[in-house]
């Protein structure tokens, strides 16, 4: 069974009293996925809007026929012509589509999302949308021609989860104040020049030092020399 990726770009919630809720939203083909078409052009050259509906009964009786539906929707004809879209149209139970909404809701869509599309024949063969050989590799057709309307038997979305950041680790004790910055540049060369003064000074009076008990010492033995010839 073909597997297609596609990624949303927008979303809008219907709300209506006494009807199931529903989740809409456009959709592109995902980036690296390609799908041909049987009336010509490919599949990622087309706008897209899937509609996930909310299915409140708990057992789903899908008579064999899956969870919803790929359909082609050719393009208009006379004044009012668009661009040919297709539609996909999906029935999940309510756990999933809360699940869903609230991603939804907080601004946040699902990062892509799969869809099984296609009628299985037998085992080992499909029909409306199959593979075949190019000359790029193998590549998904879809008979959009033939088979317009394509069962979807499984669907699967991508949420994703935004992981908080770790914690800061608190200091040991609760006393103990935050450490200090490293010191700058600008710090190192101010204290090197104190230094410097202070070693200088320090110098200058230590001679001074010196020299006065030098002089000191040249009186005393002066008055000694006078004391010992008198």
């Amino acid at each position: 069974m073909p597997l297609v990726g596609f990624i949303p770009t927008k979303a809008r919630l219907v709300l209506e009293e006494n009807k199931e809720s529903v989740l809409v939203m456009k959709v592109a083909l995902a980036k690296g996925e390609s799908v041909e078409l049987a009336t010509g052009g490919t599949l990622q050259a087309l706008a897209g809007v899937l509609r996930i509906r909310e299915r409140r009964t708990d057992k789903w009786q899908g008579n064999g026929k899956g969870v919803g539906s790929l359909v082609y929707v050719d393009a208009g004809r006379g004044g009012d012509q668009e661009s040919a879209k297709f539609q996909i149209n999906i029935s999940i139970s309510t756990k999933k589509f809360d699940a869903l909404l609230k991603i939804a809701i907080s601004g946040r869509l699902p990062s892509k999302f799969f869809v099984d599309a296609g009628e299985k024949v037998s085992r080992n063969e499909t029909r409306g949308m199959t593979y075949r050989m190019a000359p790029e590799g193998r590549t998904k057709v879809w008979d959009n021609k033939s088979f317009a309307f394509l069962p979807v038997t499984n669907f699967s979305a991508i949420i994703p989860i935004t992981v908080p950041e770790p914690p800061t680790a608190p200091f040991a004790d609760a006393d103990q104040s935050p450490p200090e910055p490293p010191v700058s540049y600008g710090q190192v060369v101010d204290l090197a020049e104190d230094l410097a003064v202070f070693r200088n000074e320090t110098n200058h009076t230590l001679m001074a030092i010196v020299s006065l008990f030098a002089v000191l010492a040249l009186m005393a033995l002066l008055f000694n020399l006078i004391h010992f010839f008198w």
